[in-house]
C-alpha cells in the first residue's frame, strides 16, 4: 500500500489510512456475540420466624435466577432443628423470587437482567414421601432455571430431620426442573421463556 501525507505528519496520515481500510468501530465486533447485561441483584428485608421473604424485579428487567440466606433455628446445643423450605421463583407473583424457613429466618434475592423476558413459571403437584416432583415448560419455551418448595420431616417437638436431595434441571426430561426430599414433600417450579 502506498501512503500518501498530503503534508500531514506520519502519525495523522497513518490514521487517516487505517480509517480508511478498517470497517468502522462498534461496541460489538462483527461475528461476535453481544455482550450480556449485568445482572442487577435485588434483596428482600429479612422475614419473620417461618416467613416468607419475597424480592421482586423492576420494571423493564427480568427474573433470571434467585438464591437466599438464612438465620436457621438452633437447640442450646448447637444443632440445627431448621431447614429452607421454599427457594424458588413465584407461581402467582411475576418476576418475583420466594424463600421460606421451616422456622428461622430468610432473606430473599432475585436475580434481574434488563431487557429480559418475564418467565412464565410452571409449578408441579406435590409430591409425599420422598418422591420426586418435576415441572416442565410448555412447548414453545425453554428451561432458563427453577427452584423447589418442600414440607421436611419432623420430630414430634418440630425439628427438622430431613434433607433436600434434588433441587435441579433433570438431565433426561427435557425443559424439566425436579426438586425430591429424603422423606417429606417436594414440589418443582420451572422458570420458562420464549
Amino acid at each position: 500500500m502506498r501512503l500518501i501525507r498530503f503534508g500531514l505528519p506520519a502519525t495523522a496520515a497513518l490514521a487517516l489510512t487505517l480509517t480508511a481500510i478498517l470497517p468502522a468501530a462498534s461496541s460489538t465486533p462483527p461475528g461476535a456475540a453481544a455482550p450480556t447485561p449485568t445482572p442487577k441483584i435485588i434483596s428482600s428485608a429479612w422475614s419473620g420466624n417461618h416467613g416468607v421473604a419475597s424480592a421482586t424485579c423492576p420494571a423493564g428487567t427480568g427474573l433470571v435466577g434467585g438464591g437466599f440466606d438464612s438465620r436457621n433455628t438452633r437447640t442450646p446445643a448447637g444443632h440445627n432443628t431448621d431447614s429452607v423450605e421454599e427457594n424458588a421463583p413465584s407461581d402467582k407473583k411475576p418476576n418475583t423470587w420466594l424463600v421460606q424457613l421451616t422456622n428461622g429466618k430468610a432473606k430473599s434475592f432475585a436475580m434481574c437482567v434488563p431487557g429480559a423476558p418475564v418467565p412464565t413459571i410452571v409449578a408441579s403437584d406435590w409430591v409425599t414421601k420422598g418422591g420426586t416432583a418435576y415441572a416442565t415448560c410448555p412447548q414453545g419455551t425453554a428451561l432458563i432455571g427453577g427452584g423447589s418448595d418442600s414440607r421436611p420431616f419432623k420430630t414430634y417437638v418440630g425439628a427438622v430431620i430431613d434433607a433436600q436431595q434434588i433441587n435441579a434441571p433433570d438431565d433426561k426430561k427435557a425443559n424439566t426442573w425436579m426438586a425430591q426430599m429424603m422423606r417429606g414433600s417436594s414440589k418443582a417450579f420451572a422458570m420458562c421463556a420464549k
